[in-house]
């Protein structure tokens, strides 16, 4: 193989291995109104810790990193699930499979302690 093939394939293999992807880690087309029901967990310390894992690289401390800055911006709980299910523009969709319905709960009461969701 040529150089600029076995290059383009070792990146290709790195976004994916981490999280660069757009790919929609296995999630179908997704509309607000899926998402629109009321918060169902309180547990903002399993909330940190998923914020830690998934979200912290891009959105520091939820603010402008490599991702916008969303501390404040104070969307609803179903702008902020349909966002984490479907991604877009630069952000991967976070399946059930990578972050469960559970802890994007407990995301959503962490999220909640920065401004990121509305009360």
């Amino acid at each position: 193989m040529g150089k600029t093939l076995v290059l383009g394939l070792m990146i290709g293999t790195l976004a994916i291995a981490y999280g660069c992807s757009k790919e929609s880690s296995g999630t179908t087309a997704y509309s607000l109104e899926d998402f629109d029901y009321p918060m169902s967990s309180t547990d903002v310390a399993a909330g940190t810790e998923v914020f830690a894992e998934f979200c912290e690289g891009c959105h520091p401390g939820g603010e402008e990193g490599d991702g916008p800055k969303i501390a404040g911006e104070g969307e609803s709980p179903s702008e902020l699930r349909w966002k984490v299910r479907s991604g877009g523009d630069d952000m991967p969709a976070f399946g059930p499979d990578k972050i469960s319905d559970a802890n994007l709960e407990s995301l959503l009461a962490y999220a909640l302690t920065i401004g990121a969701v509305a009360p």
